[in-house]
């Protein structure tokens, strides 16, 4: 989010993605459909104004913060669930009548510290979901494949802190086709997307999941300088954000006449009354109240 030309900025871009499909039902989880085999483009690579459109978020952004995610449409593992495990599931679909889809973006980045891997997982909302039947008659054979709308959406960022986020405005969701494919007595499940059509020209070849990521990095000097700013802040308030010092600065000032005259007694008290109302936060609060307050 900060300007290229800004010599403190240090890119954090997204090293590595996976994306995985999982089924859940009442009888546990299947993982249906992953892949580790996911481009990443940069944004110096890919036309924002052709490939990604008017996103009203878009202009905050540099090129720089901005990387394109594109998925094979096969998964980079087979299936290898045995027959008697998808017979049960299959029949817990008969069981549970909260079957879930969950859809999860896992990302690699070198910062921040112990959250270098960030996690976008996304239930799909029931309305969305396929028919119970019809994904019965894909784990038993009888169909190639279901469909699912709205998966997660298109645009989404990683802010500094390693949070993955999705943008309240945007409209654009990612729907798809869950296939399971079969040759040579080997199994496979596969991602089409909906839109692959109108899919971006970096991602020609590749109808997987896609995805559009903000990455969102605070300069390290600046994040030092706000540190700084913030540490022990909450001590700091007793003697930095007091509503009305008048009352203590007429002691000091009292103070300081006493000492001026050689009333060392006088001083000595005042001396202790400073000290007793920083003492006590309730006396501290009582002698800095606005006038109007008191």
């Amino acid at each position: 989010m900060y300007s290229s030309g800004n010599p403190t900025n240090i890119a954090n871009p997204i090293k590595d993605a996976s994306v995985q499909i999982d089924l859940k039902t009442v009888g546990g989880k299947l993982t249906l459909y992953q892949t580790t085999l996911c481009e990443r483009i940069s944004g110096d690579n890919i036309d924002l104004g052709l490939d990604i459109g008017s996103q009203s978020f878009l202009p905050t952004y540099n090129k720089n913060d901005i990387q394109l995610i594109c998925c094979q449409a096969d998964a980079s593992v087979l299936w290898l669930v045995p027959d008697t495990v998808v017979t049960r599931f299959i029949q817990s679909l008969d069981w549970d009548t909260d079957m879930d889809i969950t859809f999860t973006w896992v990302l690699n980045r070198d910062r921040p510290k112990g959250k270098e891997t960030v996690k976008y997982e996304r239930s799909v909302d029931p309305l969305d979901l396929p028919k119970r039947s019809d994904v019965q008659m894909v784990l038993n054979g009888s169909m190639d494949g279901f469909r699912v709308h709205n998966l997660y959406p298109k645009f989404f960022r990683v802010t500094g802190s390693g949070d993955v986020r999705s943008f309240e405005d945007q409209t654009d969701e990612v729907s798809a086709d869950i296939l399971i494919n079969h040759a040579d007595f080997k199994w496979w499940w596969s991602f089409h997307n909906l839109k692959a059509s109108e899919n971006i020209s970096a991602c020609e070849g590749m109808d997987g999941p896609v995805a559009i990521i903000m990455s969102e990095e605070t300069p390290p000097p600046v994040g030092r300088f706000i540190r700084l700013q913030c540490s022990d802040l909450r001590m700091r308030i007793p003697y930095e954000n007091l509503p009305s010092c008048d009352r203590l600065i007429a002691i000091c000032e009292d103070l300081y006449a006493a000492r001026a005259e050689g009333e060392l007694g006088v001083e000595e008290v005042l001396y202790w009354t400073l000290v007793k109302i920083y003492r006590s936060p309730h006396m501290l609060l009582e002698y800095t109240k606005l006038d109007y307050d008191a």
